[in-house]
């Protein structure tokens, strides 16, 4: 909220230029003084203005909804309490996505793949964006500025890029409609970043990541914090300035030679209670002020931190899913949920990128209305943020045109369904094909396991527009079969419109005929 305490104040991101959920209820809240009646108006070009009004609460905070509209602008809306009054200005009424996760969705368009390029050419009135503030504690909350802005070379250069792309996606394909973006991601967080405390309480994985910060915090005062977190804040800013120096010597420099010459990336950062990677900071103090707001959906790219807790990652996503789809009062599990899947990279940890790639897959095909972005032809070995952000981005626009808008266009990848065994064959089964699947040559990324465990790079071959064909003469009676189940490693297997397929890991039926 706008802390200006005893007026009337609207949450943080009400402000001119918004863009509102076209044909959704339209909550609006904020503070004021208790027992004030509050007014809210929107004004609508060729249209009757439609009202809502309420009373604050013995605790100052007032909450009101206006009903659905469909698209149009450039509107105004007004609010008014006792003889106060604020006025919002070209506000559009189109289609409104949260963007939420770690680095990977946070990489800045400026510093992706030709950014420079990209900022330069961004400007384009139909796209606007929200960037949550990015504080740790409600009271820095309360103090922090933020408004809304259109995409423009002087405005867009620090926002995401995947969500940038995405909704240059949108645009494109839905002419005439504003698009916004609410920004609400910090790079290095784990999924229970973004999940209140209360929620992680209720599950056993939930309650180890609680246990093992509070043991990381142990004694530590919130001033001992500050002055570790103080001295971690300068060796980072010495390393960046090391790195920007190699950057501009070089602009296609690697990773690998960034590391080489500034070493390693100070990690972890300390632990403390106000820290960002805190369980619940930032779903309390981001997440939660921009909640209720009406949206279409949510763009979800996230897991990165999570490698050390792979095998939880599953339960810990579908939770954070659910949580959040309640905060919007979605208990029917309606508003979409368009996940990002890894892309391939060396890993801190080694085998873990594969499950939790697994963990995604598994959230977006049981959870309802998800849905996942595949990348496993993207990604760097020696770099967890490979800066083509164009690739993932452009994906993420078109899998929301397709399972949200219904578009002619394809944005879901092949996904192998089931698996057959037929003597010492396995044939794989796929949906989503795109008419045909196609196996690159050479045709890697197979393996096929016997009963003792053990897996083996399988020959792959394509008997139906649906059916890939695994053998390879080290097993006689497969056991299990996979795909693309590396950190990274080869993948090439992809649909008939380029899109490359879902990794797996599956236990073959037997053929009843044999």
């Amino acid at each position: 909220m706008r802390n200006s305490e005893g007026c009337l104040n609207a949450a943080q991101v009400f402000s001119s230029g918004m863009v509102l959920q076209q044909g959704a209820p339209l909550p609006v809240w904020g503070t004021g003084e208790p027992g004030t009646a509050v007014y809210c108006e929107l004004n609508i070009p060729g249209r009757a203005a439609v009202t809502a009004q309420t009373v604050t609460a013995a605790d100052g905070q007032w909450h009101l909804t206006l009903p659905a509209q469909p698209a149009g602008g450039p509107c105004t809306m007004t609010l008014r309490g006792d003889a106060q009054c604020l006025c919002f200005t070209g506000v559009w009424i189109g289609e409104v996505w949260l963007a939420g996760g770690q680095s990977n969705m946070e990489l800045e368009l400026q510093n992706s793949q030709n950014g420079a390029a990209a900022v330069a050419a961004c400007a384009n009135p139909f796209l606007h964006f929200y960037a949550v503030p990015k504080v740790t504690t409600s009271e820095q909350a309360d103090r922090a500025e933020a408004r809304w802005q259109t995409v423009l070379p002087e405005t867009a250069a620090t926002i995401s890029a995947v969500a940038y792309y995405a909704a240059r996606t949108l645009a494109q394909a839905l002419p005439g409609t504003h698009i916004g973006v609410i920004c609400c991601y910090w790079g290095g967080t784990y999924a229970h970043c973004w999940m209140p405390c209360a929620e992680l309480e209720t599950f056993p994985e939930g309650q180890r990541r609680l246990a093992w910060y509070k043991a990381r915090v142990g004694d530590k005062t919130d001033a001992d914090f500050e002055r570790e977190n103080a001295a971690y804040q300068q060796k980072v800013d010495e390393w960046n300035v090391r790195a920007a120096a190699v950057r501009t010597a070089d602009p296609n420099v690697s990773q690998a030679v960034i590391d080489r010459e500034c070493g390693a990336y100070p990690w972890p950062p300390p632990a403390g209670r106000t820290s960002y990677q805190h369980p619940g900071n930032l779903y309390e103090a981001m997440l939660r002020r921009v909640c209720p707001y009406a949206v279409r959906g949510f763009w979800y790219y996230q897991g990165e931190q999570d490698e050390e807790w792979a095998q939880d990652y599953r339960v810990l996503l579908s939770h954070l899913v659910r949580r959040w789809r309640a905060d919007w009062g979605d208990t029917a599990g309606q508003l979409p949920f368009l996940l990002v899947q890894l892309p391939r990279f060396g890993g801190a940890v080694p085998g873990s990128w594969p499950v939790l790639r697994a963990a995604q897959s598994a959230v977006a095909h049981t959870e309802p209305n998800a849905a996942l972005a595949v990348l496993m032809d993207c990604g760097e070995p020696d770099n967890i943020h490979p800066t083509d952000k164009q690739t993932p981005g452009t994906r993420l626009g078109l899998l929301s045109l397709q399972t949200v808008y219904h578009k002619p266009v394809t944005g879901v990848s092949p996904r192998a369904e089931y698996a057959v065994r037929e003597s010492a064959q396995v044939q794989v089964h796929f949906a989503d094909c795109g008419n045909a699947l196609v196996l690159r040559a050479p045709g890697r990324g197979f393996e096929i396991c016997g009963t003792d465990g053990v897996f083996y790079e399988a020959h792959a071959e394509l008997t139906a527009p649906d059916t890939v064909c695994l053998s390879t003469p080290q097993v006689s009676e497969p056991a299990a079969v996979r795909y693309a189940w590396a950190d990274f490693g080869p993948a090439d297997l992809f649909g008939g419109t380029a899109l490359p397929a879902e990794p797996f890991l599956l236990i073959p039926e037997r053929n009843q005929n044999q």
